[in-house]
């Protein structure tokens, strides 16, 4: 039977920015429970989510939707693919056999809505002071430390239509995770705990 390898790629570091965002962006002149909406979604699935509803005049949230839109393979990081560590599992009596991690740099695209630019200040502020890249903010991911750095804000209120722009503001920026691990599939094997004699009496005696 062949062996199936499934793994959500860069699943946890995406869980990761989620959080990141959650707890560095905030804005005290909105509720609590209507405060600033992280979502991971495309930029078109966003406008049809969050921008639609306000070019009708619906009232909206703040929104921050992030995607992973990039990722880059570290070679020069990247440690000899084959080299493994072996990891005994003493409850199971089980040697896992685990090869070097793929090492990636990941790109996260956000783009932010806000109704007024003052939010908008306050959100970018939140956001480059908490990722600034000489001290990045930091999390721990699948055990591994984590950093997490953001590039310049761009104005992508343009990109919107034209009943759109009067009514929100739009501004881009990258989030970035200069290491991230991909693990690679890893074999198991028993364990040998011991090997005895019965005959064998501590001395050897050769010919």
């Amino acid at each position: 039977m062949p062996i199936v390898n499934e793994f959500f790629l860069f699943r946890n570091y995406s869980v990761a920015i989620k959080k990141f965002l959650i707890e560095n962006c905030y804005l005290s002149r909105y509720p609590r429970n209507e405060n600033i909406l992280v979502s991971y979604m495309t930029p078109p699935r966003a406008f049809v989510k969050f921008v639609i509803p306000i070019i009708n005049g619906a009232p909206t949230q703040p929104v921050i939707s992030f995607h992973l839109s990039g990722y880059e393979r570290q070679s020069n990081q990247s440690h000899l693919g084959f080299v493994k560590e072996n990891q005994y599992i003493s409850e199971t009596s089980i040697v896992k056999s685990v090869p070097a991690p793929l090492i990636y740099k990941l790109t996260y695209s956000l783009i932010i809505y806000t109704r007024l630019q003052s939010d908008m200040d306050v959100v970018l502020y939140q956001i480059l002071t908490a990722a600034d890249p000489n001290k990045k903010g930091i999390d721990i991911v699948d055990g591994q430390w984590t950093e997490i750095g953001a590039t310049d804000p761009r104005d992508e209120t343009t990109l919107e239509p034209g009943d759109a722009q009067d009514k929100v503001i739009r501004f881009g920026l990258d989030l970035y995770v200069p290491r991230a691990y991909l693990p690679k599939p890893y074999e198991e094997y028993e364990a040998i705990e011991s090997v005895s004699d019965p005959t064998y009496d501590g001395d050897w005696k050769g010919d």
